[in-house]
């Protein structure tokens, strides 16, 4: 019998032990910690000029608490590495000692930060301060990020999502483009040997400043003589991008208002019949389509504006792949030039003074319609909203 007791208290000890680290793992069941991002893709793009660059990540609370959370944030490159994976990409990450973690309270740290969430509040912030980019480890080959991860919490559970943010940099870049103000007709690119097999999926690009987006019938691009159906595009301030598949309609039409005067970095994006349309980086809407790809003849290619182009309006670069990009794929080719020899990219016309109206893989023949009016403007900075000149 009193064998029987004693076994009976150490289970009920047990039992009670368990039931306190439980509690004590399990003190705020009602709330967590997440990393508080602006967008649903958890990235932030900061531009680093002469001048440095800085940006900042908000660990935060779920709901308020009592008292106060310790939250310690560091490097990812494991979760760097996943996001490239997931979306093509090849960002590198910036070593800790070539940027500064500053705390609200002035701390200055490499590596990793740790902050306090106050009682009573959401959130802490932490800067990310970059001086400025050694551009002999750093070259403008490189596409760098910050991955940035919640590493630690004290007495309270993290969320599974979102952990992270990833910093994502850009480096201020000085180019000339091209001020058309007169096109007499469509600048053409025809593949100087026709593809033959139809393409299942493709994006084509083009960087544009329309000074005037209330002109009638005013194209970005359109595919000339394609095996599939009709692909034809049209502009406007009020309707935004038409995506004309053999009819018209509202519903042909992004319905996204677009501002004159601003770059406006258009990808169209075609796979398994359909058209996603971006503007900027940011999806506009996505068509049901016919089937739409090159064809194997001469007079198939693409044509780029018409004759409505006139008055300051400027072209940066067009390019075409063979393949769909990702939406995190267009926002990192969004302003940098290319290698004419990235894998995928079929048609590569930047529009510079450099390199004139030529198409750089060497692979297209480009006419430009006789009597336009095409010069070039340097050093126009980008990343920029509008036209930006620095002397």
């Amino acid at each position: 019998m009193k064998k029987n007791i004693i076994i009976m208290l150490a289970m009920i000890l047990s039992a009670l032990s368990a039931c306190k680290k439980k509690d004590v793992l399990d003190i705020h069941p009602d709330n967590a910690v997440y990393m508080g991002n602006t967008s649903s893709s958890g990235v932030v793009s900061i531009t680093v000029t002469d001048v440095g660059g800085s940006a900042v990540v908000t660990p935060r609370l779920a709901n308020l608490a009592d008292k106060p959370v310790t939250i310690t944030v560091g490097i990812g490159e494991k979760t760097l590495s996943n996001y490239n994976q997931k979306n093509n990409l090849e960002l590198q990450p910036m070593a800790a000692e070539d940027f500064k973690f500053i705390t609200g309270n002035g701390d200055t740290t490499h590596g990793e930060a740790t902050v306090t969430i106050p009682p009573g509040s959401f959130e802490s912030s932490v800067q990310i301060k970059i001086d400025s980019i050694n551009t002999t480890k750093y070259p403008y080959s490189k596409r760098l990020a910050i991955p940035v991860i919640i590493k630690k919490v004290n007495g309270y559970r993290l969320l599974s999502s979102p952990q992270w943010t990833i910093v994502q940099l850009n480096r201020q870049l000085r180019t000339s483009i091209a001020l058309i103000n007169n096109l007499t007709g469509s600048i053409e690119l025809k593949p100087k040997t026709p593809y033959s097999e139809p393409m299942s999926e493709w994006t084509f690009q083009m960087s544009m400043i329309y000074s005037n987006l209330s002109r009638s019938n005013l194209t970005t691009a359109f595919m000339s003589s394609g095996g599939g159906g009709e692909f034809y595009t049209r502009i406007s301030a009020s309707n935004g991008i038409q995506i004309k598949n053999g009819r018209d309609g509202d519903d042909t039409w992004t319905q996204k208002a677009l501002s004159p005067n601003v770059w406006l970095h258009i990808s169209y994006v075609y796979k398994d019949s359909k058209v996603s349309v971006y503007v900027n980086g940011e999806l506009q809407k996505t068509f049901e389509t016919t089937p739409l790809y090159l064809g194997n003849t001469e007079q198939s290619g693409w044509s780029i504006g018409n004759s409505n182009y006139k008055n300051n309006d400027y072209i940066r670069e067009v390019r075409f792949w063979n393949r769909a990009l990702t939406q995190a794929e267009i926002m990192d080719k969004l302003y940098l030039p290319q290698d004419p020899a990235t894998p995928g990219l079929l048609m590569y016309m930047p529009f510079t003074k450099e390199a004139g109206l030529t198409e750089l893989t060497n692979k297209w023949n480009v006419t430009i319609p006789s009597a336009s009016r095409i010069s070039f403007v340097d050093n126009v900075i980008f990343p920029a909203s509008k036209l930006e000149i620095k002397q």
